[in-house]
């Protein structure tokens, strides 16, 4: 298999190329099961966070990690995008959306609580990687209608075409996809 190292600010990982389409491969970057990169790249956001960030919103299931991470390290709150509706869910806010890594149309739900939470609030996005960035605006979008105010975006890596309105730590390319 193929593999791109990557530098992510002092810890590197050899990851491997997958195809995401018939013409496009990505190096995919794991953070599930890889507590010194994870451990890694939330210290070394969590210096890069907005010092009057109130609360950090993530999405499911990229950020999850993430978000918790840096908000432990800040003693922040966070909030996370869910995927799919809860039954606790009464009336949640949401929002559809078109990623370049899952097939269809998907929604993120965000309860009535954590609308709450975000509410008047000064927000930080946390996620994994940013390709498309169909999860930023959708994000962003849950955030604007519980009323609170996006002021950064963090996330590991960009992808694809590099993005001056996101903080990172390393950008990674995007590979033609190999026939088989």
């Amino acid at each position: 298999m193929t593999t791109h190292t990557a530098d992510f600010g002092g810890v590197s990982r050899d990851l491997p190329v997958v195809p995401v389409s018939e013409t496009v491969s990505v190096a995919f970057l794991k953070l599930y099961g890889d507590v010194e990169l994870t451990e890694h790249c939330a210290d070394q956001l969590s210096v890069m966070l907005m010092s009057d960030v109130d609360v950090l919103l993530a999405g499911e299931s990229g950020g999850i990690l993430l978000a918790h991470a840096i908000a432990r390290r800040r003693s922040l709150s966070y909030v996370l995008a869910r995927k799919k509706r809860r039954p606790t869910m009464r009336q949640p806010l949401a929002v559809s959306l078109q990623t370049i890594g899952t097939a269809g149309e998907q929604m993120l739900f965000i309860d009535e609580g954590d609308t709450a939470k975000l509410q008047d609030t000064r927000v930080a996005i946390v996620d994994e990687v940013v390709s498309s960035g169909a999860t930023v605006t959708a994000l962003k979008t849950l955030a604007d209608q519980a009323g609170g105010h996006v002021v950064q975006v963090l996330a590991i890596a960009t992808e694809g075409d590099e993005r001056s309105d996101v903080d990172v730590l390393t950008h990674l390319p995007l590979f033609p996809t190999e026939p088989r």
